[in-house]
């Protein structure tokens, strides 16, 4: 089985900056102070409305109110673990998720979070989160991990996704939903598919043997996933059935964006970031002379804002 532990993606966006795991105390501490946002390692990014946010190592969440060009870190959030997911229903309500299985909420557009869960019984860290509406949300993450809520996170339940032989399989990303079905990305090349909004799950098995880190809709009925040693699938279908693609790279993706103008990107480790023009089929590389890993990409006014583990990469 070609695998690969997701905390390594973690390790190689952030090394040599990541610190040894401690556990937490009773009362988590202020996030880390950082002097300069823009350097801060990031795992994750999204819009809230004209806000881009974006979330890394030590609790760090960054905002920026003109497109990138600038970021500052959020007023007050109560964490110190490493932030790995983000979910935004409309330009004032976003979730956070991230290690012990912790879950944030902001109601005023990222400035302030309050700790809704986290749960430090066990390798519990959470991977991707999603929100369909302001009340009703999921995350997933390590051996199986998910989680629900139908209440805007102030309550949350465990949700049964991977079941048969492998219902530890590692659970890492989330796309889709929103009047679309809803996908999980996981380990060993499966994916999972809901059309109910995530109550009841189709296990998918691709030709793929590898993990599956993100993911993006594309035009009709048409999904592209992506993720280790650049293994690229499309589906047509709906996500039925899921065909490869040659992606020209084995560098693991961690990023998948569909533009405003049709264009895809993807990116990822070692710098890794690839084109796709619309009408085309192929991915046309593009250098990148720092070789950053990437983990986020943001569409902008200026063009895609890119971020990762030496934080704004543009």
């Amino acid at each position: 089985m070609n695998s690969f532990h997701p905390c390594a993606l973690a390790a190689a966006l952030l090394l040599p900056l990541a610190a040894a795991a401690i556990p937490p105390p009773a009362q988590p501490p202020a996030a880390v102070a950082v002097a300069r946002p823009e350097q801060a390692p990031l795992l994750a990014a999204t819009r809230a409305g004209e806000r881009i946010v974006a979330v890394g190592d030590h609790g760090v969440i960054l905002l920026s109110d003109d497109e990138g060009q600038s970021f500052r870190q959020a007023r007050s959030v109560p964490t110190q673990v490493l932030l790995t997911a983000l979910s935004f229903v409309d330009a004032k309500q976003g979730w956070a998720a991230g290690h012990d299985g912790s879950v944030l909420a902001t109601s005023d557009g990222g400035e302030t979070w309050r700790l809704q869960r986290t749960d430090t019984q066990g390798d519990k860290p959470l991977f991707a989160i999603h929100f369909e509406d302001a009340r009703h949300g999921l995350a997933v993450g390590l051996f199986g991990t998910a989680i629900r809520t139908e209440d805007g996170g102030a309550s949350w339940q465990p949700l049964v996704i991977a079941t048969g032989e492998r219902p530890d399989r590692h659970l890492f990303t989330l796309f889709g939903g929103r009047g679309r079905p809803l996908f999980v990305g996981a380990e060993s090349g499966v994916l999972f598919r809901s059309t109910d909004g995530g109550r009841v799950w189709q296990e998918i098995q691709t030709a793929n043997t590898g993990s599956f880190w993100a993911g993006t809709a594309l035009e009709a009925q048409a999904w592209l996933v992506a993720g280790l040693r650049g293994h690229v699938y499309q589906s047509l279908d709906d996500g039925l059935s899921w065909s490869a693609l040659d992606s020209g790279t084995q560098q693991s993706l961690t990023a998948v964006a569909r533009l405003g103008d049709g264009r895809l990107l993807l990116a990822g480790l070692g710098g890794t970031l690839l084109a796709r023009a619309p009408g085309t089929t192929g991915f046309a590389p593009v250098a990148r002379a720092d070789r950053a890993g990437l983990a986020a990409i943001v569409e902008t006014s200026g063009g895609p804002l890119l971020l990762g583990g030496s934080g704004v990469a543009r």
